[in-house]
């Protein structure tokens, strides 16, 4: 009996990830889906564009690593509290993006919050074009996470975490919807692209 109660309790709730999963069907065919994904000068304008709308951003930097890959940061002030974030693509192929999104907290009085979202694109043949998946796995990272793994702070911070990694999910896929509505060429990728 007690073996049983033991059994449906989680030990360690710090060792979940957040998930999150949308799909998205596109016309094209996968090789045509991928060079639009990977063009990094239409990444680097239209992050920086949605980056550029938002208030309280500061810091913005696009560093182009030798490969070609990108990193981006920023900083978002709100109040006495700062977020740092920066998004790097760790991973390009031929039908797979995994970008790794790693943010900190910090303020006066704070434990410092660290996340890492890690957020794989990947691109199938389908019947009418290319099924497009997005899956975003988030984790807690540095000192916050023992505590977390102990249980600390469990239920708001894993809610926060699976929001944070569904609103990353959700934006990706409908950037991808943007860039998918508007016919492929450089003037629609200046100004529609996400």
């Amino acid at each position: 009996m007690a073996v049983a109660i033991l059994a449906g309790v989680t030990w360690f709730p710090g060792l979940r990830r957040a998930r999150a999963v949308r799909h998205l069907p596109v016309t094209g065919d996968v090789q045509q889906v991928m060079e639009r994904l990977t063009d990094s000068y239409r990444g680097e304008r239209a992050w920086l564009r949605r980056a550029g709308q938002r208030e309280g951003i500061r810091e913005l930097r696009v560093d182009r690593l030798p490969d070609g890959r990108l990193r981006r940061s920023y900083e978002l002030a709100q109040g006495r509290r700062v977020w740092r974030v920066t998004t790097e693509d760790v991973a390009i192929t031929e039908t797979t993006i995994e970008v790794v999104h790693r943010g900190e907290l910090a303020g006066p009085r704070l434990i410092a919050l660290r996340w890492v979202i890690t957020e794989r694109v990947s691109a199938e043949r389908a019947e009418h074009g290319t099924d497009i998946t997005v899956l975003a796995l988030g984790q807690l990272a540095g000192p916050i996470r023992v505590l977390h793994l102990l249980g600390y702070g469990d239920t708001i911070t894993a809610g926060r975490l699976v929001d944070l990694s569904r609103r990353h999910a959700e934006g990706t896929t409908a950037a991808i919807a943007a860039l998918f509505a508007a016919p492929p060429g450089p003037a629609a990728g200046a100004d529609r692209a996400g």
